[in-house]
This record gives structure tokens, sequence and C-alpha cells, in this order.
């Protein structure tokens, strides 16, 4: 499994893109294929935030994601930055892959001067994040539904 820039596989931003659609493109609000391979293109910085990374199999193909912007929810503005698109595909969750995109992640921010990092999710992501050392610090309701916050030293 080799992690990469997004950014320096730009062709593989469709597949990505397909890959979130396919998880959460339920929404009416996102459930054309074109926003989430938009918002994909948009999260792939290398430099600077957003930036995104990318799980590539020995086939070249990509079968996971994680990104790090500025800002996700805006109930909580005042911490930044935020894990963006966390995702595995559903057929190679539990073999580490979203465990190494997370630790890719942390060491791209370390570098560029980022100490904390924060996620905002719901069960059962906050499971998988707590297990890859992140601490639940916070919770609030969104449209009905109950979200966590979780952060981690990057």
């Amino acid at each position: 499994m080799q992690i990469g820039l997004l950014a320096d596989h730009r062709d593989l931003i469709p597949a990505v893109g397909r890959i979130r659609w396919q998880e959460w493109g339920q929404d009416p609000e996102r459930a054309e294929l074109s926003w989430w391979v938009d918002v994909t293109a948009r999260e792939s910085g290398s430099d600077d935030l957003p930036v995104t990374f990318v799980a590539i199999d020995a086939d070249g193909d990509a079968v996971g994601a994680v990104g790090l912007g500025q800002f996700d929810p805006a109930e909580r503005l005042d911490r930044s930055p935020w894990v963006l698109g966390m995702i595995v595909r559903a057929d190679l969750r539990g073999r580490g892959v979203g465990r190494l995109l997370l630790e890719v992640l942390g060491r791209w921010a370390a570098g560029h001067g980022h100490q904390r990092m924060w996620v905002a999710t719901g069960d059962p992501e906050t499971g998988f994040y707590q297990a890859c050392g992140w601490s639940l610090v916070d919770a609030f309701d969104r449209s009905g539904e109950k979200v966590d916050v979780l952060t981690r030293s990057a």
C-alpha cells in the first residue's frame, strides 16, 4: 500500500470522489457524483490546507483517502485543522488502511506547524478514531444527529 498526496496523483481525484459518493451520496444536496469529484479536487492541495492523501493499492487504484482543512463544523470554528472526507473502500475496511492514512496525515500536519488535529464524526466511526489514539472531547447536535468531536496531537 502506498500513501501519497492526491495533488501528486490528480488522475485519482475522480476515483476518490466516486468512493466518497458511494458512501455519502444519499444526501439530496450532494447526490451528484460531480459534486464529490469537485470537492475532492478542491481539497487536494499539497503545501497548505486543504490537503488530501490517497491510499493506492498495488494495481494503482485509489482505495481510500483523508483530508485536512481549516474548518469543518460551523459549530466549532475555534478549532483547526479538521480531518475531512476520511474514507476507505468498503471491501478493504479493517485492514489498517485508515490507520495508515491518519498516521501519514498526522506527520504532514506536524511538519506544517499544526500541533493538534480535530475530527467531527459519529458512530461507528467514533470508535475507529479512538482506537487510533484520538480522544473524545465534545459532542453537539446537528439536525437531530449527535456529532462527536475528537482530537489528537499531530
